[in-house]
């Protein structure tokens, strides 16, 4: 069930809302922010994760670029950063990772949000015998 989850959130979400890609290093980490109300009652529980018209999840992978130029094979990282909306208030972002075997790793973080608010996140990705890899990106939450 959780392969399952995880191949219908990707693929549902990148479709939903714009994935922030940065590829450096030889690794490809993509950011994706959408709406914690997109999870069902029973994903949000096992993941100990809030339902909530005013908190959003910040999900970030970490992939391998192949030789082809291609991105695969998920990479364990650590990852930290923080959230800033337009009146200064700055969020500490905590990263849970979600490893659910055969190449499915992933880290999600909640952050407080107000409908089309932009907020400025920034991250630092530590991909395993790597260096920091440094993300900064705003983007617009929109809440249902």
């Amino acid at each position: 069930m959780k392969i399952i989850f995880a191949a219908l959130f990707l693929y549902f979400f990148s479709l939903a809302h714009a994935t922030e890609i940065v590829r450096e290093q030889g690794f490809e980490v993509q950011i994706q922010p959408f709406p914690s109300t997109f999870l069902t009652q029973k994903v949000a529980g096992l993941y100990g994760f809030e339902r909530s018209r005013r908190q959003a999840l910040i999900n970030v992978v970490v992939l391998n670029i192949q030789s082809d130029g291609q991105a695969r094979g998920a990479v364990s990282a650590e990852v930290t950063g923080f959230s800033k909306n337009l009146l200064g208030q700055i969020q500490t972002l905590s990263f849970k990772e979600i490893d659910e075997g055969r190449g499915a790793i992933y880290y999600l973080a909640p952050v407080r949000v107000s409908s089309e608010e932009e907020i400025q996140i920034a991250l630092e990705v530590l991909p395993e015998n790597a260096q920091t890899i440094d993300i900064k990106f705003k983007h617009r939450v929109y809440v249902d």
